[in-house]
């Protein structure tokens, strides 16, 4: 029977030699050891470290590979590959839900990029109050949340209202939360002015919202007295720093989203 040496084989499978002796010292390839030091692998050792090779691009653990290969019976091989096939869908769910918050925060980046300092006509898109954190805390979702400050415009000014916790109803929708969230109220604004906030507080100053409401009012809208504001970024980026001259160039700058809505 042919015999293939250690560096034949790491060429033929593309696997390093480390890993060759890593195999060999877990137990999961056994190759003959020569007089002079060396290993030596036949055929069929090679057709194992193929299946090895295979299982391992499952993301079967060396353990679980060893039991495969030298332990299992065919029903205890079918439990596993049944366990396996739970975890990859748990998995590929996961991935798909960091996907899509993923690119809901490089939406968030474009609206800071976009729209800092300046404004925009637009719908407040639907977000479940929740009044306490007794939900969150029961589904761990508190990552997932944003908080909510209510801002009352009156002839003196605008004045901070309720704080209030918030998800929005996309975020539940891919989080299978919706049923669960249907009790709540659900917070929507058909238009509104919309604008980005860079502060070195993550409490939002009122002439932030004086500002949009005149704005409005200069290009004939009529504010309903209300405006919403919510953390959206922290980040050190120099460059708005520069901008914003009262943030210091090393200090977190906090971007908030402030809406407006509008009569109609």
């Amino acid at each position: 029977m042919k015999k293939y040496s250690i560096g034949e084989v790491s060429n033929r499978l593309g696997l390093s030699r480390d890993t060759l002796r890593f195999y060999e010292k877990k137990g999961i390839i056994q190759p003959e050891k020569q007089k002079n030091g060396y290993r030596t692998y036949t055929y069929e050792d090679i057709k194992k470290l193929s299946s090895i090779m295979f299982y391992r691009r499952l993301n079967f653990s060396i353990e679980d590979i060893g039991r495969i290969l030298y332990k299992s019976s065919f029903p205890s091989y079918c439990s596993m590959i049944q366990e396996k096939i739970a975890e990859e869908k748990l998995q590929v769910e996961k991935h798909r839900q960091s996907l899509i918050h993923l690119t809901h925060l490089q939406k968030h980046y474009k609206n800071v990029e976009k729209f800092l300092n300046r404004y925009d006509l637009r719908p407040m898109p639907p977000y479940y109050q929740m009044p306490d954190n007794h939900f969150i805390n029961q589904t761990g979702i508190a990552d997932l949340c944003y908080i909510c400050q209510e801002y009352r415009i009156q002839d003196h000014g605008a004045d901070r209202g309720k704080e209030f916790f918030m998800i929005a109803e996309d975020t539940a929708s891919i989080m299978k939360l919706k049923q669960a969230l249907n009790s709540y109220p659900l917070l929507k604004q058909d238009r509104c002015v919309y604008t980005v906030v860079a502060s070195d507080s993550l409490v939002l100053e009122s002439q932030a919202v004086l500002n949009a409401a005149d704005w409005a009012r200069k290009h004939g809208f009529h504010s309903m007295g209300l405006a919403y504001s919510s953390h959206l970024l922290s980040c050190a980026f120099k460059d708005i720093a520069k901008e914003n001259q009262d943030i210091k160039a090393d200090t977190p700058i906090h971007y908030m989203e402030v809406y407006l809505p509008l009569q109609e």
